[in-house]
């Protein structure tokens, strides 16, 4: 029996893979999303989570910081090459994150559904509708 570790780390965030299909990615409070960090979290997912397809939530707590040019990457370009991502739930911990993770996804629309909220139990339900709905319907 072979067993594979569930969470991972990477210089900014822990990564938990909770099911065959659901990340959780919780950004470290008071780190900086600069680009080289922002692609080992994706590059870390996405070699975790491999060829199914899957469902993601994002905790991005209150304090973090960020450069600039991070705001300028479209970092899920490959997810919408590769299909894999099915919905992406964002937990935003404070109201000036959860704005700007708005207008970042106004920048880069994505083709799977995206919900930003505050609150993590609507998030978690919402994520789980369309999970469910994407096993029921194929899409």
């Amino acid at each position: 029996m072979t067993i594979e570790p569930r969470e991972f780390h990477t210089a900014i965030a822990t990564l938990t893979r909770v099911r065959t299909d659901l990340v959780e990615i919780h950004y470290k409070p008071g780190c900086t999303l600069a680009i080289p960090e922002m692609a080992e979290v994706q590059a870390m997912r996405r070699g975790i989570m491999g060829t199914t397809p899957y469902g993601m939530i994002t905790f991005i707590p209150g304090d973090i910081d960020f450069e600039l040019p991070t705001m300028q990457v479209d970092h899920l370009e490959t997810d919408r090459k590769e299909g894999q991502v099915i919905a992406t739930a964002v937990v935003a911990r404070a109201n000036m994150v959860e704005l700007l993770v708005k207008l970042y996804f106004s920048y880069f629309p994505q083709l799977h559904r995206i919900r930003v909220t505050d609150n993590e139990q609507e998030a978690r339900a919402w994520l789980d509708a369309q999970m469910e709905e994407s096993t029921r319907t194929g899409s």
